[in-house]
């Protein structure tokens, strides 16, 4: 039993470094200059830490179990260099990637000040798309009794919805549920109650979809 493990172990590391290599050889990435903002309060990151995810991009390859971080300002995904840890941007576009269970897609309409290279967290698919849009912005807030202003990176999210190819923004609530789905509105109504749905829990919003969809 003992030898079964170490073999069994020794099998995930050579597993684990030959994947490192694979995608340390086979993804194209160029080195990111990161200006060291110390005026700012905050990180201009979705997640701060590395977090493993999947990639597909615009050429069709994909690649898994690759550390990745989004920067939700400029609205771009790095991915970490095996070799030094630094931030490395892909040279081919991507065209989606996971994070934490949830699939970011881009290539939608252009909207508000979003383009269709933008990423967008798909929440709920089907023919109607609920989309959740993470971004960044920088503020100037003086705080009480201070006479000089401070910079701080504030997190933003918004809603949208990709109905027959056209994006629209949607405030989740039960009276948007109601006009978006209202050909089915009792149902809606009567489910959004049952289900005692959170209008501020992205699974919750998901789920009126996935009913909508059913019924």
């Amino acid at each position: 039993m003992k030898n079964l493990s170490i073999t069994l172990l020794l099998s995930l590391l050579i597993s684990f470094t030959a994947s490192a290599q694979i995608y340390l050889q086979d993804v194209d990435g160029k080195t990111i200059m990161e200006k060291n903002e110390t005026d700012i309060i905050g990180s201009p990151f979705f997640n701060v830490e590395y977090i493993e995810g999947t990639v597909t991009l615009t050429n069709g390859k994909k690649y898994e179990n690759i550390p990745l971080k989004y920067n939700s300002l400029k609205d771009e995904l790095y991915f970490k260099n095996p070799k030094d840890g630094s931030l490395l941007s892909f040279i081919v576009p991507v065209k989606e990637f996971e994070l934490s269970g949830t699939t970011y897609i881009s290539g939608l309409p252009a909207i508000d000040k979003f383009t269709n290279k933008s990423y967008y967290g798909l929440l709920a698919d089907g023919k109607i798309k609920l989309l959740v849009k993470n971004y960044t912005s920088i503020f100037e807030v003086k705080p009480y009794n201070s006479a000089t202003t401070e910079k701080r990176y504030e997190n933003n999210v918004s809603y949208y919805i990709l109905n027959d190819g056209a994006m629209s923004r949607f405030k989740p609530s039960k009276k948007d549920f109601l006009i978006l789905f209202q050909d089915k509105s009792s149902e809606i109504d009567s489910f959004l109650k049952k289900e005692k749905i959170d209008f501020k829990n992205n699974k919750d919003l998901a789920k009126v979809f996935g009913y909508y969809n059913k019924i």
